[in-house]
């Protein structure tokens, strides 16, 4: 298993531009990732957040091993420059109005906790978005386990068909792909690509 950064080092800033949908805020990891492109280490994590203070919305959290909190900070800004950043108590906000701040504050807690969020980038993201076994999933990423639906069974060998597209949460601590039967005999991510209207290839 790729082990995702420790919570008690890992370096956090949230992103809210206020995005209201899975295709607004995969839009914005897709700008996020593409601004820091050389600049964060391999083994960083881009999870997305359910915040309703002060209205419902996604939010962005980047989180990371080590320094360098400066740097994302900086190409950030010149990418969006509609952010301003805000001090949190956990880490650094960059809101699009000064009064997101109050609910990015609990994503970055949930990230660094791991007890909420969305995984949109994560270490071995490009070894599982194929098609292969539980076990190798877990082996290939920081993946901790494999879920399903009630009522299917997942083994290691169960083939599982991630292409182009997985998603996993962090659940009390743990990182958790939830898969669900399809055709074929092989299990699929219970979110589905399509479900993400213009963001299938983010």
């Amino acid at each position: 298993m790729t082990a995702t950064p420790p919570v008690s080092t890992a370096t956090a800033v949230a992103v809210d531009t206020a995005a209201a949908t899975l295709a607004a805020v995969e839009h914005l990891v897709q700008a996020v990732d593409q601004a820091l492109t050389g600049v964060l280490p391999v083994k960083h994590v881009i999870s997305t957040h359910v915040s309703r203070t002060p209205t419902p919305r996604f939010v962005v959290v980047l989180g990371w091993e080590g320094s360098g909190r400066g740097a994302v900070v900086d190409r950030l800004l010149a990418a969006l420059p509609q952010l301003t950043e805000v001090s949190l108590a956990a880490g650094t906000a960059l809101v699009v109005a000064p009064e997101l701040a109050e609910g990015a504050e609990p994503a970055v807690a949930e990230h660094r906790s791991r007890s909420a969020g969305r995984l949109a980038r994560y270490p071995g993201r490009t070894e599982i978005e194929r098609r292969l076994t539980a076990a190798e999933v877990v082996a290939r990423s920081c993946v901790d386990v494999v879920d399903s639906l009630a009522g299917t069974v997942v083994g290691p060998e169960s083939v599982l068909d991630l292409t182009g597209f997985a998603r996993p949460t962090w659940r009390e601590g743990r990182c958790s792909l939830l898969v669900q039967p399809a055709a074929g005999g092989v299990l699929v991510p219970f979110e589905a690509r399509d479900q993400v209207p213009c963001c299938a290839d983010h």
